[in-house]
């Protein structure tokens, strides 16, 4: 790769398909990126585009040949956060007190069908909190459903009306590769009521939390496919009692750099 080229960053987008009164755009779908992650990739030298999901009446209508185009395209891809992944996504029915969250299949699918795009090229991924998830389950992984219910514990992983200053502790798992980037664990911010059941096939934990519950996890199959169930675009880098979002991020650009596995052509499905 070009030393001077620029790293081209695909982040993914959040949906909303019904903007609230006092919005300037009234009645369309609108899709969107919380600042905090773009600006943190940003700083660290990525130029960051949104990839927008293509979807018409709520059904995924493109073909899939235009995914394939953004993986070929772009050097790496973030999965951010947002709302729950549908638990029929990994062969489980909606628990009753999933009434109460919101979900959103058209994201699930899109996604799912990027992430794959990336993956099949070998090209890095960054999941991050519900991206943590979506790579989880692509693994073939499950998920608990609402963590209060299916696995009770005194630590708060979620809390609304703090929101990202809600804070706790992990501890990073030996021998990972998170441990060649933090000496230990420390801080992080914590904004999830789901979470790692059954952990996907070929991934390998790379941080727990007090309550045992898994918090980060890579591949030992693919190149730099990373994914931590924390926020690292909230941690107050100058705070020592957080994990840096720095060596992460930096780790991600880096593997960003280097080569690639060239897709077959069955992978593009033609």
């Amino acid at each position: 790769m070009d030393a001077a080229k620029p790293l081209l960053i695909g982040l993914s987008p959040r949906l909303l398909y019904k903007t609230p009164d006092g919005f300037e755009i009234k009645s369309k779908s609108i899709q969107y990126l919380e600042q905090n992650l773009a600006h943190l990739i940003a700083k660290h030298g990525g130029l960051v585009f949104m990839v927008p999901s293509l979807e018409s009446s709520g059904l995924l209508e493109k073909d899939d040949l235009n995914v394939h185009q953004y993986a070929e395209i772009l050097d790496g891809l973030v999965l951010q956060g947002g709302v729950d992944i549908c638990p029929t996504l990994y062969g489980e029915e909606p628990i009753d007190v999933m009434v109460n969250h919101k979900t959103d299949p058209i994201r699930d699918r899109y996604e799912l069908k990027l992430l794959k795009a990336f993956a099949t090229r070998n090209k890095p991924v960054l999941g991050i909190c519900r991206g943590f998830q979506l790579m989880n389950v692509f693994k073939g992984g499950t998920l608990f459903q609402d963590l209060p219910t299916q696995l009770p514990s005194n630590l708060a992983h979620f809390k609304s009306e703090l929101y990202e200053k809600l804070t706790h502790r992990v501890e990073i798992t030996p021998g990972g590769m998170l441990q060649k980037m933090y000496t230990e664990g420390g801080e992080i911010v914590s904004i999830h009521h789901q979470g790692v059941k059954k952990l996907g096939s070929g991934l390998r934990v790379e941080a727990t939390s007090e309550d045992g519950l898994v918090e980060a996890f890579s591949s030992t199959q693919d190149g730099f496919f990373v994914g931590v169930q924390w926020h690292p675009e909230f941690h107050i880098d100058e705070e020592e009692r957080f994990l840096s979002s720095e060596p992460l991020v930096k780790k991600f650009l880096e593997a960003c750099k280097g080569p690639r596995v060239q897709p077959s052509e069955k992978i593009l499905g033609l």
